[in-house]
């Protein structure tokens, strides 16, 4: 009996700015967008947590954020700057600042956020994939033990829950930006029985271009997401579409 390769597309930032939301809410809706994490620290939460409960198909875990805007605790020093806000950039500098107590006080606060505002949160990535760098190895672990949750994989080390572990595709970016990407990519989507596709369609608005150098380019993975050609491939390589809450 043949298996069939399943695929999540999960669009990340959900709750970055409204545009995003809405742009994210048409892939699912027009498109092959399946699933997305939120970023419980951005101006856009409330708006998207609106939206979810209009789209209950669309599956939804949380982004964990540390290198965009600021923390949800105001008293975590070694995490942010001199303006209180993220570092933008996780280098080795800043990694030897961070008190790991703060972190898994500040990641458990995003996912605590997403839980009370009625979320039946399906798993858990990050932003720019700080949870997969060895050094928050025992955080993330430590929130395994409390979530027990899916997790987009990627890791820089083994894991010690691999049963949780969804293995991921983040090549969808950039210059890849392009419909071939998915013919290109096809026998890798197939060599595993699920995975995860990172993607970031969005709609664009002001406060995306003012706060990110990733802002145009969402507007072509929404056109990309939502072809009818973008189907067709799926289709014809027989790959089932899928989320995290359905695995």
């Amino acid at each position: 009996m043949k298996i069939l390769s399943k695929l999540i597309v999960n669009a990340d930032d959900f709750g970055y700015s409204e545009a995003v939301n809405y742009g994210i809410i048409s892939a699912h809706r027009n498109g092959i967008v399946t699933s997305t994490t939120i970023m419980a620290n951005m101006p856009g939460f409330d708006h998207a947590v609106n939206l979810l409960k209009e789209n209950k198909d669309l599956g939804c875990g949380v982004h964990m954020t540390l290198s965009c805007n600021k923390p949800l605790n105001d008293n975590l020093k070694s995490l942010v700057d001199e303006d209180g806000m993220f570092y933008r950039r996780i280098n080795e500098e800043v990694l030897n600042k961070i008190d790991l107590d703060e972190l898994y006080y500040e990641f458990c606060s995003q996912i605590d956020k997403v839980k009370n505002a009625g979320i039946e949160i399906t798993h858990l990535d990050s932003h720019h994939h700080v949870h997969t760098i060895l050094y928050f190895k025992e955080v993330i672990k430590a929130i395994m033990d409390k979530y027990n949750l899916k997790i987009r994989g990627g890791f820089e080390y083994e894991s010690d829950y691999k049963e949780n572990v969804i293995p991921c595709v983040d090549l969808f970016y950039d210059k890849n930006v392009d419909i071939e990407f998915f013919n290109n990519n096809m026998a890798k989507i197939k060599s595993y029985d699920i995975c995860d596709l990172m993607t970031h369609p969005a709609f664009i608005d002001n406060y995306l271009l003012n706060s990110t150098s990733y802002a145009i380019n969402r507007a072509k993975e929404h056109e990309i997401l939502t072809s009818k050609k973008v189907k067709t491939i799926l289709n014809e390589n027989e790959i089932i579409l899928t989320n995290y809450k359905n695995l």
